[in-house]
């Protein structure tokens, strides 16, 4: 009789049947059980649909290994006649039971908030990041980093501002020499900086962090400066963030923040300063400072000390938020006085760094010492003044170290030769320029009176930014 290969698998099945009742006898119910995963290996290998059906088997076998069998046995019903070996399937079950086990958080963090978004992340909740990976000799579960953008982008689970770019339409020079007008750009929109998230680089970190033990990991988002698009035909330069300003007016009378935003809004922004020239604040304002021009009555400081109402009360805020964004920047300053008063209002992003201004007396002024023109632009973000210079940076580096107190500065710190004294504020700024050459400056603030708590709530630091691509200082 002819035998076919049919026949002669069921014998071989059979005397496996056979070999195993007989091991089982002389061995005892011990090793029955490593018997039956053996067997079943056998039989799934020898394509018996019957036996593998066999509860008899099934009873003594784990959780994984009976997952393992329906798996194998559900890939040969789908035609896949070259399954993994069943030790490499129940490897393979384990391991997606370890990474259904997982969870952890994930923060991205901003340089604003290092919790920016929080999000609860597990292989529970998200089933289908786990992509399975089948051959003839190997089976594993690994994660979908696709499949991670993919649920990114559909749960929003990053929201944040994405970068905005202004574009330069024209320009209106100054008259030479003329020191009450400025040049000014017509430019449509405000650059502004936000965040792109990258969702590739975001879904790698938490793919991998599936294979640790963490319980939460960080992914920080890359902050991406706005740019100054020139379309006027002029040549000038790159037009990138060199320098930027912030302060806080929070608290503020209404007639004080009209006065604040109509400063930054009508008369900073969009003020041009030649190569070689000079800003002057005061000429920002183009006029007297009245009520007929627009400005609110609000409190200003008179006589080195007296809070009396006046037109324009709450520019200082809108000199301050620029100065501080020429002292990041590195420029050469060649007026600029403190308040007489502490101030609260200029403690944030920056204690003791404030310039007060009045026409015909005081004035803000910084020299532009590159070679091509800077662009200022300014606003402000609810209570948040900002002051935003673009040029071309040349490679000068700024470093600030501070803010000193008489009770907190170093020991042996010396401000113009001396000791600071307890209304004091001190700051040395460095700038060192692409050449070697290294310039250094005190900025100084002496007031009436100086609460002594800054000292203990300010400690000195030191910060160092490149001019491009900027990094804040005042923080």
């Amino acid at each position: 009789m002819r035998h076919t290969r049919a026949h002669h698998i069921r014998s071989l099945a059979v005397l496996t049947s056979v070999l195993g009742v007989v091991f089982f006898n002389q061995q005892g119910m011990g090793t029955r059980h490593s018997l039956d995963v053996a067997s079943l290996q056998w039989q799934a290998r020898l394509g018996s649909a019957k036996t593998m059906r066999s509860p008899s088997i099934y009873k003594n076998l784990s959780q994984d290994e009976r997952i393992a069998l329906r798996l194998q046995k559900r890939l040969r019903s789908n035609g896949n006649m070259s399954a993994p070996p069943m030790d490499e399937l129940i490897k393979a079950v384990k391991q997606r039971q370890s990474l259904l086990g997982r969870h952890f958080k994930v923060s991205f963090s901003t340089d604003e908030n290092p919790e920016h978004a929080v999000w609860n992340v597990s292989a529970q909740r998200y089933p289908l990041w786990l992509k399975p990976s089948f051959t003839l000799r190997d089976a594993s579960y690994t994660l979908d980093t696709t499949a991670i953008e993919k649920t990114m982008n559909n749960e929003h689970v990053v929201s944040v501002d994405a970068p905005v770019h202004a574009v330069l339409q024209s320009v209106s020079w100054k008259e030479l020499y003329n020191t009450k007008t400025v040049s000014r750009a017509k430019v449509d929109g405000i650059a502004k900086s936000g965040y792109l998230p990258d969702a590739a680089v975001a879904s790698s970190s938490i793919a991998k962090a599936f294979t640790s033990d963490f319980e939460s990991i960080t992914i920080p988002l890359q902050k991406i400066d706005g740019r100054i698009v020139n379309m006027t035909g002029e040549d000038l330069g790159d037009l990138v963030l060199w320098g930027q300003g912030k302060s806080d007016y929070t608290g503020s009378t209404y007639a004080r923040k009209m006065n604040v935003q109509k400063a930054l809004n009508e008369h900073v922004l969009n003020t041009l300063v030649e190569p070689g020239a000079q800003f002057s604040f005061n000429s920002t304002l183009n006029g007297a400072v009245s009520q007929g021009n627009g400005w609110h009555m609000a409190k200003v400081i008179y006589n080195g000390g007296d809070l009396e109402y006046a037109p324009g009360g709450g520019i200082c805020q809108a000199s301050t938020t620029v100065y501080r964004a020429i002292v990041n920047a590195g420029f050469p300053v060649e007026a600029r006085r403190a308040h007489s008063l502490y101030v609260s209002y200029y403690e944030k992003h920056g204690v003791g760094i404030d310039a007060t201004i009045y026409p015909g007396s005081q004035d803000l002024v910084f020299t532009n010492d590159t070679a091509k023109p800077l662009l200022i632009q300014s606003y402000n973000d609810g209570s948040e003044a900002y002051v935003n210079i673009y040029g071309t940076p040349d490679g000068r580096t700024v470093e600030l170290s501070g803010p000193y107190f008489a009770a907190n500065a170093p020991e042996g710190y010396q401000y113009q030769g001396r000791n600071l004294k307890l209304t004091e504020i001190a700051w040395d700024q460095t700038v060192t320029y692409p050449n070697g050459d290294v310039h250094t400056v005190q900025i100084g603030s002496r007031y009436k009176s100086l609460p002594q708590y800054l000292a203990k709530k300010y400690e000195p630091t030191e910060v160092i930014h490149a001019s491009a691509p900027l990094a804040s200082a005042l923080e």
